[in-house]
């Protein structure tokens, strides 16, 4: 079974309608106001049979200027065209706006109906043909068949379902095995049956009872039953016409615009990357150009930043979101006097807010072109990721990254590391190679401290972990607890136990008002990092402890303070920074410098001048706080 969609194209008063009903018995002009004045306004469907296993979906759009946006919501996704030119006509203004919009939308296949050809000579009819010829020269629908045709005679329409045969036979396949997506055109509510969305459905397939979500409202739902052309169906193929309810969802959650999706869902941004190509005589726009942005059923305005010097590279900086895929076609039109003047296919639809650089445009130009692999490639390039992530960004199908993602393994460019993350091999050996001078440069100038802590590797902390451990099995560094160090480096040396053995004994000498620890070390001439690194390591095993306005004194020393005060505010005494100064043969500095650690440490309580236990407060002091 072939099913396709075939979708009108022409001027107004073109016959585009009644060359529908005359192949299908349907009337596509459903609003009253259509058929009292005769010109579609909103777009219209119906079922076309051809035989042989083929049907088409038929979507009749209007062909008046004011009706553009909604031609294109009709355009877009469409397998077949059919351009109606009428032979009394030929080709007119219209005609060749929506001839440009094909041709940026990718409609390469199509049938030429050179309508009402009962209302002209053989003469008249070879005009019509010649005009068409050259409207057509050089475009994607340059070779269509062209059959003349009149609705009211029948003259010509066996002739014209066989063409319609043809290019159904010839039109592409439809992405069967992609994501769900459905635009949806039209809401509606019925009594007794709920909400229901119509739209042609682009890609994948919908079956009843799969849940489904809106965008770019995020609002989820289920299928309650499923219709193509008034007829109940289960499941529905890419490129049908499709009519679902659904339940758990209001009508005003799908205005015309929303994208109905089921599995992943397309990313919803603000600003897409695409390559800009515009329509025969016009100009690529400019930065700060503002824009309608076309897609599908959506719409958008848009302002315009150049990427490269062509100009044919650009972020389109939206007003409102739009849920796109890699490789989708935007209609561009301006805003004072709607003209559509370009097209856009979007290589990035979720970039980051940017201007242009070389780095910016390789990487969209990759992504536009490449195939899978060289997308998968090119995401590594930014850093390390997961295969789910390249489908949630927009930029493959879920299958297609799973599969692109085991080639790049097989071949070694990418490598696979812990919990699913996977790099690139030239990024992982860019990072060692950068953190390798580090490493040494720390542990040189910090003997006594070598590690750093593990987030100096950089980066997002989700992915931090995996990178840490292929670089340690990859031998650029080790790790030791929460750090990483250079291979080799420990924490000791003769230079370094010196200075630590001078610290020491300078404390305890010194017993309740030793030297400031820069003067036990000024001696030894240490650089002034390696000085600040052994005191933070002497603090750390808890030898050292650290007071107020930069004093310390050993642990030892501490210990016997806290033990002072402790038989001296015995039995809910108190004790006094009088009592300490005495009891210790210290300065008022140094015993208010004590007092104020045993405060924090939680040993004692400030009460006016005086300090009681707490609680919990023994003669042994507590631990310090950089234990």
């Amino acid at each position: 079974m072939i099913r396709a969609t075939l979708g009108t194209a022409g001027h107004i008063d073109h016959g585009k309608t009644s060359l529908v009903e005359a192949l299908t018995g349907r009337n596509t002009d459903r609003l009253p106001e259509e058929r009292e004045r005769g010109i579609s306004i909103e777009l219209g469907y119906a079922l076309l049979e051809l035989g042989g296993g083929m049907s088409f979906s038929v979507v009749d759009v209007p062909g008046h200027e004011r009706f553009v946006r909604t031609m294109v919501a009709g355009a877009t996704g469409i397998d077949v065209a059919l351009v109606c030119i009428a032979c009394d006509d030929g080709v007119m203004p219209q005609t060749r706006e929506h001839l440009a919009i094909l041709e940026l939308l990718g409609v390469s296949r199509g049938v030429i109906a050179l309508t009402k050809r009962d209302l002209v000579d053989a003469d008249g009819a070879e005009l019509a043909r010649l005009d068409v010829d050259d409207a057509l020269a050089g475009t994607l629908l340059e070779e269509a068949e062209r059959v003349e045709v009149s609705a009211r005679t029948g003259a010509g329409l066996p002739a014209l379902r066989e063409a319609l045969q043809a290019a159904a036979r010839a039109a592409p396949p439809r992405g069967g095995g992609r994501r769900v997506r459905l635009p949806i055109d039209r809401a509606f509510s019925l009594r007794g049956i709920g909400t229901v969305v119509t739209g042609t459905l682009w890609s994948g397939a919908l079956s009843v009872g799969d849940h489904v979500r809106l965008d770019p409202s995020g609002v989820e739902g289920r299928v309650r039953s499923l219709q193509v052309h008034d007829r109940d169906m289960e499941v529905v193929s890419a490129g049908s016409r499709v009519a679902a309810c659904l339940t758990g969802i209001d009508r005003a959650d799908a205005p015309r615009g929303t994208l109905l999706v089921v599995g992943t869902a397309p990313p919803t941004s603000y600003r897409l990357d695409v390559r800009v190509r515009p329509v025969p005589g016009a100009s690529l726009p400019a930065t700060g150009d503002e824009l309608e942005v076309l897609h599908g059923t959506a719409e958008s305005r848009g302002r315009v930043v150049r990427l490269d010097a062509s100009g044919s590279l650009a972020q389109l900086r939206l007003t409102t979101p739009l849920a796109t895929l890699r490789g989708d076609r935007l209609v561009l039109r301006t805003l004072a006097r709607p003209t559509t003047i370009a097209g856009a296919t979007i290589g990035e639809p979720a970039p980051a807010r940017h201007g242009p650089s070389f780095a910016v445009a390789a990487r969209l130009a990759a992504l536009l072109d490449g195939d899978p692999f060289l997308v998968v490639t090119t995401v590594a390039g930014a850093g390390p990721f997961r295969a789910t992530d390249v489908a949630a960004a927009g930029l493959l199908e879920p299958e297609a990254a799973a599969a692109a993602v085991g080639d790049a393994i097989a071949a070694g460019t990418i490598v696979a590391l812990a919990d699913g993350w996977l790099a690139e091999l030239g990024w992982l050996t860019a990072r060692g190679q950068a953190l390798t001078p580090l490493l040494r440069a720390r542990a040189a100038d910090h003997p006594l401290a070598p590690g750093v802590p593990s987030a100096a590797v950089g980066g997002d902390a989700s992915w931090r972990e995996a990178v840490v451990g292929w670089l340690e099995r990859a031998g650029v560094l080790e790790r030791q607890g929460g750090e990483v160090l250079a291979p080799g480096a420990r924490a000791s040396s003769a230079a370094a136990d010196e200075a630590r053995n001078a610290v020491l004994v300078g404390l305890d000498d010194g017993r309740f008002s030793p030297p400031r620890v820069e003067e036990l070390l000024a001696p030894l001439a240490l650089a002034p990092t390696v000085a600040k690194a052994l005191v933070l390591v002497l603090e750390r095993e808890g030898t050292l402890v650290r007071l107020p306005d930069d004093l310390a004194v050993s642990r030892a020393v501490y210990d016997e303070a806290c033990a002072i005060v402790a038989a001296g505010a015995a039995d809910g005494g108190t004790y006094t920074l009088a009592q300490l100064r005495d009891a210790t043969g210290t300065s008022r500095k140094w015993a208010q410098a004590l007092l104020e650690r045993m405060d924090a440490d939680g040993f004692t309580r400030r009460v006016g001048d005086h300090r009681v236990l707490r609680r919990r407060a023994t003669p042994k002091a507590p631990e310090g706080l950089g234990r």
